[in-house]
């Protein structure tokens, strides 16, 4: 494990310092529970994801910079993107 991710961890939120270290792990490639990326607009005002492409990520990099940034531009979320949005999560557990 990097021991300055922990430190950084500590220094971050003091309280886990005392915590007992039972495992690490370090997601390197972010990937969803679908196994799909997760792209557009979120609750929060101006913020946009795009992540969750697992180790696809280098393989759509084209793609996802052009949709996020017509995105970005317009405010219209594409056809291509639509399918891939965060609220795909709630819907599955029909909330």
């Amino acid at each position: 494990m990097n021991n300055e991710l922990l430190h950084g961890a500590c220094e971050a939120v003091p309280g886990i310092y005392e915590l007992p270290l039972i495992e690490t792990w370090t997601g390197l490639r972010p990937g969803s529970r679908d196994n799909a990326p997760i792209l557009g607009k979120t609750p929060i005002e101006n913020l946009i994801y795009a992540t969750g492409h697992y180790r696809n990520g280098i393989l759509l990099t084209s793609i996802t910079a052009y949709e996020i940034s017509k995105l970005i531009l317009t405010g219209e979320t594409s056809e291509t993107i639509a399918p891939f949005q965060l609220d795909r999560f709630s819907k599955e557990q029909g909330l």
